[in-house]
């Protein structure tokens, strides 16, 4: 009888397996309207997608769509037109890794992490 009490109590303890992992968080470098991934020409960018919010309303600025895009610096740098007053969500893979990188632009267009 104690074995059948265990083997649920071992059952509740192992949890779910969860799914698939948060990305990390990191930085892209922006200066201006132009945003790049990363500096070093030894990463490479797999994919990435530009949303903003304002006032609850999400809409995607930019995407790479779903093909996998191998490039390098400086290719891996695109023009981004920034709206002031909204958030933006950058999610990018760089070297088979998901980051994220979340700011906001104020009312005079700087950038506040």
């Amino acid at each position: 009888m104690k074995r059948l009490a265990i083997l649920p109590l071992l059952f509740l303890l192992s949890g779910c397996p969860g799914g698939n992992p948060a990305p990390h968080a990191r930085t892209t470098f922006i200066n201006g309207e132009h945003l790049c991934f990363s500096a070093d020409n030894k990463d490479v960018l797999n994919y990435y997608t530009v949303d903003t919010s304002e006032n609850g309303k999400i809409e995607t600025v930019v995407s790479s769509g779903y093909n996998k895009l191998n490039s390098s610096y400086p290719a891996n740098c695109i023009d981004v037109k920034w709206k002031n007053n909204h958030t933006y969500v950058v999610n990018y893979g760089l070297n088979d890794k998901k980051y994220v990188h979340e700011f906001f632009i104020d009312a005079n267009g700087k950038l506040i992490k």
